[in-house]
């Protein structure tokens, strides 16, 4: 009897069939098997290292013209069969323990939520007689349709007049801007952050565990910084102003003095007009006439009108500098400790997007006087510079230099 040759065991080989999904290598266990190649199942098993009941598998399927359905590796019906098809009374006492733990908005009866976790649930039930382990806790859950989801800041905090108008007119005037070339610029400040070897929120890849302070005091800060940011909202720039002293309107006016001195006139060499969207308090206050005086100083200095919307109150979430820049600086200045100044600019103007961000980043030694008073003739001013709309007025006025 002519001895049959031993299969091909040679590395380019042992590689090709590595790229094989599992049906495909399957079948070619098989086709080796049946003899194409002059071997047999023993030969193939010990030359690939699969099981017998694999190849002896593999040759019934190809002998039979048996085919998995589309999509599928193996045909369906194999696995660990699901107990919970067979512990109907899981289920019942599940529905009976997760009944007692749900919570809901009130206001609206789709949103609900448990307030309580998957080992809670599973304490329930072993009070109730019920033994079943925490992964079939998790896979009733998962059946119920219910998942982990954080909560969004969507609710204002109080219903204000005008609302919707300012909104309405805030989205028309963004449309009209980018559509004519007008300069429109989203601006805020971003919370203080502390300098020093401080925890912060999120992870960092590393060789070994990072220690810092065990306690986040600001006494113990090597300095307190105000990130001030601006973002063109038509070409996604970013711009942040890390600043040693107070947010104040003259420290956010030569920011955007800044801004439009290094980006904006060079982009937008022809215009005349500035809009600035913000939120409605601290530096940037509808109300507060020392904000209105200096941005009339900024209008004279730049030589350019400059068009103030400011978002209603408890609204400033919807400024498009929140979620398009301040977000992505966060996510830059997490995991690692600020350790220094120099340190906060370079992560911040390190930050990009997949939709093409771009952050320029700058430090700010000025120290800005804080309490300062209007001019004498302030007023006077007011009354031939500042146009108030028609619409929402107290949000929207337009600056013009003498």
């Amino acid at each position: 009897m002519k001895k049959k040759p031993p299969v091909e065991n040679n590395e380019a080989v042992m590689e090709f069939v590595k790229t094989l999904k599992e049906l495909d290598r399957r079948h070619y266990y098989a086709t080796k098997a049946m003899g194409l190649m002059g071997s047999s199942i023993r030969a193939v098993c010990k030359a690939f290292g699969c099981s017998p009941n694999t190849v002896s598998r593999a040759i019934s399927e190809l002998s039979n013209h048996i085919a998995p359905p589309k999509g599928r590796q193996r045909m369906p019906g194999g696995g660990a069969k699901d107990k919970i098809e067979k512990h109907t009374e899981w289920v019942t006492a599940f529905i009976e323990v997760v009944s007692g733990h749900l919570a809901g908005d009130p206001m609206n009866e789709n949103v609900i939520w448990l307030n309580i976790n998957a080992s809670g649930i599973r304490k329930e039930l072993a009070r109730r007689g019920v033994k079943i382990s925490l992964y079939h806790v998790q896979k009733l859950i998962k059946r119920c349709g219910l998942k982990k989801r954080s909560f969004r800041k969507n609710i204002p905090l109080k219903s204000v007049e005008g609302r919707d108008e300012q909104f309405v007119k805030i989205k028309n005037v963004i449309e009209l801007c980018i559509r004519l070339g007008i300069p429109i610029i989203s601006i805020d400040t971003k919370k203080k952050e502390i300098i020093g070897n401080f925890k912060r929120a999120g992870q960092v890849l590393c060789f070994s565990a990072p220690e810092c302070l065990d306690h986040d005091f600001s006494t113990f800060a090597d300095c307190m910084i105000v990130p001030h940011g601006i973002y063109d909202v038509a070409h996604n720039i970013g711009y942040m102003t890390i600043g040693l002293s107070h947010d104040t309107s003259e420290f956010v006016c030569d920011n955007v003095e800044a801004f439009w001195e290094e980006y904006l006139s060079k982009v937008y060499k022809d215009a005349k007009y500035l809009v600035i969207l913000c939120d409605g308090g601290g530096s940037n206050s509808s109300s507060h006439h020392i904000v209105k005086q200096d941005f009339m100083d900024l209008a004279e200095k730049l030589g350019i009108s400059i068009m103030m919307m400011h978002y209603p109150p408890y609204c400033s979430k919807y400024n498009p500098i929140e979620h398009r820049l301040f977000s992505q600086i966060t996510r830059s200045w997490s995991g690692a400790p600020l350790v220094s100044v120099q340190d906060a600019r370079d992560r911040a103007a390190a930050t990009e997007t997949k939709t093409g961000l771009k952050v320029f980043a700058r430090i700010s030694t000025k120290v800005y006087e804080i309490g300062r008073t209007v001019r004498d003739k302030y007023r006077e001013c007011v009354t031939k510079r500042i146009r108030f709309d028609d619409t929402c007025h107290n949000w929207n006025y337009l600056i013009s230099p003498t």
